[in-house]
């Protein structure tokens, strides 16, 4: 649900973009009453994400400030940023109206420093870089939902603020311990279908963090031929992890279609000594019918 509201506001934001008559110097022509006129924005403004490990290590991400105007600047231009937590309690409010079903809420991130609290866009140039470092991401709740709001306080130079473009929400999921790059190996039982069934080995694809303790397949990593041949799509897979005894046992399931589930008859289960996950799966009319069965060895960051 988090990544599909993400792309939903991306898409809007996106459309925003486009029509919001803010010209910068990848091609779109300005009009004549924006001529001369130089707007400071956010190119890739509103809900953006990104993932963090849940270590001890500060963790560094950077996004794109832009003066957009039809010529270069001729003078240096300075903005101040500022955190702007009203902003992330106007999204929360709007996820929250977009799904009802949602009652939690973002939490300002409790360890973070702007690391260019003002950035200097030289003469000449557009663009330049803000640094947000995230701290002691090993300490905080894996079950909340943090976010750092950013937006531009102000501008030197006669630069105006593009007011629905001044703010960027950094929504900050926790990586678990299971995300990460799998190379896969198995069988696939797909009755009547002798070109999709039988032995793969080699293939790759990724275990993206779901929750505290569950992983997701992501969509285009399917063991078949076709990435949409399996469950509607294999990126609402969800593998949910026990740690009350060792190897793991595992559950899947998928809330788009109730038959997905692991095979009772087989020891579905993740090896945390080899960073192994070993299922035995199936949905439809399975397990005489879609089925498959597969290893997936840990082999590196996601």
């Amino acid at each position: 649900m988090r990544n599909k509201i993400f792309m939903i506001i991306s898409f809007l934001a996106a459309i925003l973009l486009v029509s919001a008559c803010l010209k910068d110097n990848v091609g779109e022509d300005w009009t004549a009453s924006l001529k001369g006129k130089m707007y400071a924005q956010f190119p890739n403004n509103g809900a953006q994400s990104f993932t963090i490990a849940p270590s001890a290590t500060d963790q560094v991400f950077k996004f794109l400030v832009n003066i957009a105007t039809d010529a270069l600047p001729t003078s240096d231009i300075t903005l101040t940023l500022a955190v702007d937590q009203a902003a992330m309690a106007d999204y929360t409010a709007s996820v929250q109206a977009a799904d009802t079903s949602i009652h939690w809420s973002y939490e300002l991130y409790p360890a973070f420093t702007i690391l260019d609290p003002t950035v200097t866009i030289k003469a000449g140039t557009r663009n330049a870089y803000i640094h947000v470092k995230v701290s002691r991401a090993d300490t905080i709740r894996l079950t909340a939902k943090y976010m750092v709001p950013i937006t531009i306080s102000t501008a030197t130079g006669g630069v105006i603020i593009a007011e629905n473009m001044k703010t960027v929400l950094y929504s900050l999921p926790i990586a678990n311990k299971w995300e990460g790059t799998y190379k896969m190996k198995g069988t696939i039982l797909r009755a009547g279908d002798n070109v999709l069934s039988g032995y793969y080995k080699g293939r790759t694809y990724k275990l993206g963090t779901n929750g505290p303790n569950s992983v997701k397949l992501n969509k285009g990593m399917a063991w078949a031929d076709s990435e949409t041949d399996y469950a509607g799509g294999i990126s609402l897979w969800v593998i949910t992890i026990s740690e009350a005894t060792t190897p793991n046992p595992i559950t899947v399931s998928d809330a788009t279609n109730a038959a997905v589930t692991a095979d009772p008859a087989y020891p579905n289960r993740y090896d945390p000594a080899t960073k192994t996950f070993y299922m035995s799966v199936y949905w439809g009319t399975g397990p005489t019918n879609r089925a498959t069965t597969d290893t997936l060895v840990y082999s590196g960051p996601y």
